[in-house]
C-alpha cells in the first residue's frame, strides 16, 4: 500500500471516528486533536511532508477507540506499532 493510500486510510478513520480534519499553516506546530464544544478537530500543518504527516495522524488516532472500524491490515499494523 502506497504512503498516499495508508494517510488517505487513516483520515477516513478519523472522519468515520467524528474527527473534522483541518488543514492549516501552522509555523513550527505539527498539530494536535482539540475538542470544541461537541465536536472533535484535528489540526494538521500544511508544511508536513508526507511521512511526518503519516506518523502524525497514526499517533493521534491510536489512541482513540478506532478498533471496533474496519481497518485495512497494513493500517491495523502501524496503528497497532
Amino acid at each position: 500500500m502506497k504512503r498516499k493510500q495508508i494517510i488517505a486510510e487513516l483520515e477516513r478513520l478519523a472522519e468515520i471516528l467524528g474527527i473534522v480534519i483541518r488543514n492549516e499553516r501552522m509555523g513550527a506546530i505539527t498539530g494536535g486533536l482539540c475538542r470544541v464544544k461537541d465536536s472533535f478537530y484535528l489540526f494538521i500543518n500544511k508544511a508536513l511532508s508526507p511521512q511526518s504527516r503519516l506518523e502524525f495522524l497514526a499517533g493521534e488516532i491510536k489512541n482513540l477507540e478506532w478498533d471496533s472500524h474496519y481497518v485495512r491490515p497494513e493500517v491495523r499494523k502501524i496503528l497497532e506499532s
